[in-house]
């Protein structure tokens, strides 16, 4: 971590600087770190605010040579969207190390290393406001606001990496497998990894602590500004925590909790293009003209809009699977381009269209959808626009939408409580298909909450963390097989992207080389078979 660690206080100014109207912009000592920088409580609440600028950055120019590299939209698309079975990046064969997990096991990546980088970015921050937040001159309701926020982007990001770089619970030895080095200080010094029932103790912990300070406060956060942590957040990420911990019942309630005073978006909202706020959004990205990231930005790759080459070259398209297992009367279906029966135009090698039938279709019915150079593939989504140039808008990290699914599949596991499954999963679907019912039990039900979750949710970066814990293979069939894959995203074997539930090291990505040449505590990049917190081999 001493690379990695070294490179946080360089960048400090970072977290403060280049920010438009809508971030406080705060002009710091060269670490954030550095207590002066929290002499007043509006300085705190401008490096809370700056947690939220390193969640949407540019970071290509940090040993990165790949563009698209912005924080938190980067996770959701490469790593949440993209690495799954639900969301294909058409034929853009150029990124089949991410889109098929190959860099698991290659230590040299700048696909392995960059959530490692990003996350423990946002935790050194997260730090130097926990630690120094109370020598602030200011009020204690103050204090514990900004402080309770900062706890929550910390367990947020230790809840990630360890989706990422961690065994899936069950494989877990019950917590005992290898988790991450838990950096709660400003020491840069060598840290051996914590075992993951203790990273998950911590996460618990932070989020414990942020909700007891929360209550207590007498502040909130503002209704505009919806990258900024709250209450909801907090319990929202309990919610996943405990969902990958398999403690049903705290994910249950968590969940529950989290969309209290949430709406779920009307069926004209969910048409807007994902890019604004609204009454069901709970936490996102940041972005607007000033704050435009270009090229680089989470719309440059997926809106079918943008004016992006690599965005309307190879816009996003959902599983054919997927998509048809959703019924018709689902207002949300239309947002994705489903051949009709019988319709000609479009080809089963590439899944891409440039006349006939379908591409006439598509043209008109998605004209105000569209940029005009892209390019047509069969079940490619409109679900996503830019509002203007490349990439401008906001993403959603966390929608009310996402507690009630956690809420459900944790009663389905918890078992008993099929009744209230059923209404949690009608609550969710009759907004969009008002002739919705379900009368489901046992494991159907429990794959009935799965599926609706995957379609609402499609591409909002929950599906592969949510596959992981599923613990089901990586099952992506090829237009030969009756899907719609790119062969190469489809094939099977070492570079392929389907694989079993051990493939891949197991849906691990290796801890990267930027820290264990530094890192003497951690000596191996794969996790050793019966790894122990004790043993010298780390």
């Amino acid at each position: 971590m001493k690379k990695i660690i070294i490179s946080l206080c360089t960048c400090g100014a970072l977290t403060f600087s280049g920010c438009s109207d809508s971030y406080l912009d705060v002009a710091p000592e060269n670490q954030v770190s550095n207590t002066g920088v929290f002499t007043t409580t509006k300085m705190l609440d401008g490096a809370v605010n700056g947690l939220s600028r390193i969640m949407s950055n540019i970071y290509s120019s940090d040993d990165f040579g790949r563009q698209g590299y912005n924080g938190e939209a980067t996770i959701s698309l490469w790593y949440g969207d993209y690495k799954s079975s639900d969301a294909q990046y058409s034929n853009a064969i150029s990124y089949l190390s991410v889109v098929c997990s190959n860099h698991n096991e290659v230590a040299t990546s700048d696909f392995t290393y960059f959530p490692w980088y990003y996350y423990y970015m946002l935790i050194s921050n997260a730090n130097a406001i926990i630690l120094h937040g109370r020598d602030a001159e200011g009020t204690d309701a103050e204090k514990d606001f900004y402080i309770a926020q900062a706890l929550v982007y910390r367990a947020h990001a230790y809840t990630q990496l360890a989706a990422l770089y961690c065994k899936r619970w069950v494989d877990s030895r019950n917590g005992q497998s290898r988790g991450l080095p838990i950096r709660l200080n400003e020491e840069k010094g060598d840290l051996a990894c914590s075992n993951l029932g203790e990273v998950y103790d911590q996460i618990y912990a932070d989020l414990d602590e942020a909700i007891k300070l929360f209550g207590q406060t007498s502040l909130t956060r503002e209704e505009e500004k919806v990258w900024r942590t709250d209450v909801s957040v907090a319990h929202g990420i309990y919610s996943r925590a405990a969902l990958a911990k398999e403690d049903w019942a705290t994910a249950a309630d968590h969940a529950a909790k989290a969309r209290q005073n949430y709406n779920l978006m009307t069926a004209s909202e969910y048409w807007d293009g994902f890019n604004t706020p609204n009454q069901e959004w709970m936490w996102e990205t940041y972005t607007d003209v000033v704050e435009n990231l270009g090229v680089y930005g989470f719309f440059a790759y997926i809106a079918s809009n943008t004016k992006s080459s690599k965005g309307y070259k190879y816009v996003g398209s959902i599983d054919a699977d997927l998509i048809n297992s959703i019924p018709d009367s689902d207002s949300r279906k239309n947002l994705y381009m489903v051949p009709q029966p019988g319709e000609s135009g479009w080809s089963t090698t590439n899944s891409s269209a440039s006349k006939g039938d379908f591409y006439t279709r598509v043209k008109k019915q998605y004209s105000d959808r569209l940029y005009s150079k892209t390019t047509i593939f069969a079940y490619m989504q409109t679900k996503f626009l830019v509002i203007e140039d490349r990439s401008v808008g906001c993403t959603p990290i966390m929608r009310a939408a996402e507690m009630i699914y956690n809420e459900a599949e944790a009663l389905c596991m918890a078992g008993g409580n099929e009744a209230k499954v059923r209404s949690l999963l009608e609550e969710a679907v009759k907004p969009y298909q008002p002739d919705y019912t379900c009368n489901l039990s046992g494991d159907a039900l429990l794959e009935e909450v799965k599926l609706y979750k995957r379609f609402d949710l499609w591409g909002e970066g929950r599906h592969y963390f949510d596959q992981k814990r599923w613990n089901v293979p990586m099952v992506r069939k090829a237009w030969d097989e009756g899907g719609n894959w790119h062969t190469q995203f489809a094939a099977s074997g070492t570079n392929g992207g389907s694989y079993d539930t051990k493939g891949k090291n197991n849906w691990c990505i290796c801890i990267p080389n930027k820290e264990t040449d530094y890192n003497k505590l951690i000596n191996y990049n794969i996790e050793p078979e019966n790894w122990t917190k004790d043993s010298p081999q780390q």
